[in-house]
């Protein structure tokens, strides 16, 4: 069974009022996911940025991320040594924004599939990919 990395905007789909219906159900169907650190990081510094314009709403996202931490207990991933030896490693044929390029060095060294809707984003990097909003 092949197990996937969540890219941020798959497991962010989920707190929207209407997620992707095949998202909803490719999660369902996929109890081998995984999520990093860095996609916590990122849901929880786009809480912080709307909390001076939309604090109500930024205390949900934080709660909705501490269920999600909560829930992804035992399949959190960090970036350790392992993974910066592997993300030095990527090819560097283009700029890469440093979170994608770790979030691939991560997938990479645990053997997992990428999970994401940006697929462009992760497209040379010798990491398997998957589209749930697509490919569900």
């Amino acid at each position: 069974m092949t197990a996937f990395l969540l890219d941020t905007n798959v497991i962010s789909e989920l707190q929207k009022k209407r997620p992707n219906p095949l998202v909803t159900t490719w999660l369902t169907r996929t109890p081998d996911a995984f999520l990093s650190v860095l996609s916590i990081g990122e849901m929880l510094r786009g809480a912080q940025r709307i909390s001076t314009r939309d604090p109500i709403r930024a205390e949900r996202i934080e709660a909705w991320v501490e269920n999600v931490r909560s829930t992804y207990a035992g399949h959190l991933l960090e970036i350790d040594e392992d993974v910066a030896d592997e993300w030095a490693r990527l090819p560097s044929t283009r700029t890469l924004p440093v979170i994608d390029s770790l979030l691939a060095a991560t997938a990479l060294t645990h053997s997992l599939t990428i999970a994401t809707r940006n697929l462009t984003d992760f497209a040379d990097l010798g990491v398997p990919l998957l589209n749930p909003f697509e490919d569900a």
